[in-house]
């Protein structure tokens, strides 16, 4: 796991975080790092966080989180990628891609967010959330898209939802698009695609496109 936590006071500037792959050949439980950044005053990242891809042939397979949160402050990802790991089980289990969570008392403003896509051939399949919150600003986002939820035979597969919140008297919000993924079972089982939220208090809310 990547993990930064700093102080009172504290900010934090960085250009890349990347976690590792994980993999089990046979029968097992394959999870790939997460990323932790957590200060109290502002958040900066230059180019891009990403969790390494989680695979397995029966097992779990369960690929990491971002989760990136100022105390005080604002997040900075403009010129930023973010994006979790794909989860993939070839035989009987459960995938799972890992979430995707920014916080800010301030503002949040990030270059595209995506979550990993989770497929297993039986058993469970479910794709990561994306949630982001700016308490008292603004959220200001570009395309915000959680992963394919896939299960070839019987099973479940639900993908990510996606939650976006300015909560702030003023707060507004702003993105391009938002799309939750496809979720598909090849045979008996259940299929839920992830829900799209958007709340801003100010009501001034500016969605280009949304599915």
């Amino acid at each position: 796991m990547c993990s930064s936590d700093l102080g009172a006071n504290g900010t934090l500037t960085l250009d890349d975080a990347l976690t590792g792959v994980a993999s089990v050949g046979a029968t097992g439980s394959a999870t790939s790092g997460a990323i932790t950044l957590l200060a109290d005053g502002d958040v900066t990242v230059n180019a891009s966080l990403e969790t390494g891809t989680a695979d397995t042939v029966d097992g779990d397979a369960t690929s990491g989180l971002v989760s990136v949160t100022s105390s005080n402050g604002s997040v900075a990802m403009s010129a930023a990628t973010v994006m979790t790991g794909d989860a993939t089980v070839t035989g009987n289990g459960t995938a799972t891609s890992g979430a995707i969570t920014l916080t800010a008392e301030r503002n949040v403003d990030s270059d595209a967010l995506s979550t990993g896509v989770a497929s297993a051939a039986e058993g469970d399949a479910t794709s990561g959330a994306i949630d982001v919150v700016a308490t008292s600003g603004n959220v200001t986002l570009t395309t915000v898209t959680s992963g394919d939820a896939t299960v070839a035979g019987n099973g479940t597969a639900t993908s990510g939802a996606i939650t976006l919140t300015a909560s702030g008297a003023n707060g507004t919000l702003t993105l391009d698009d938002a799309l939750t993924g496809v979720a598909s079972v090849g045979a008996t089982g259940s299929a839920t695609s992830g829900a799209i939220t958007l709340l801003a208090d100010r009501k001034s809310t500016r969605l280009n496109s949304s599915h």
